[in-house]
């Protein structure tokens, strides 16, 4: 696992991947949202019985590993920091799902 700013470092790998698609996503949905400063955590996780019902439900079936993307809000202008999450396949490759979420919810 690694944090990142993305704001001030340049991000690699699946990092740089979910970075674009995150910027694109606020650009387009939430713009009063792309200004803000980000860190973003990634992590290759391992699915197991443990593993939260509502992200079980998001992968295919039969996954045994997946990599997930925290994106995490680091003005808190709402409140609570808000958390933006990409999970990929295990080399990053192919998007299975994201979500914008309240970090009281935070279900990784």
């Amino acid at each position: 696992m690694y944090n990142t700013n993305i704001i001030n470092d340049g991000c690699e790998g699946k990092a740089a991947l979910t970075t674009d698609m995150l910027r694109q996503l606020l650009s387009e949905h939430y713009p009063t949202l792309k200004n803000e400063r980000w860190n973003v955590d990634v992590d290759t996780i391992r699915t197991s019985p443990i593993l939260h019902p509502l992200l079980r439900r998001k992968l295919p079936v039969g996954i045994e590993k997946f990599t997930c993307v925290l994106f995490t809000q680091q003005t808190e202008s709402f409140g609570e920091p808000l958390i933006v999450y990409f999970l990929l396949d295990e080399k990053g490759e192919s998007i299975y799902a994201m979500d914008l979420l309240l970090e009281q919810q935070d279900t990784h």
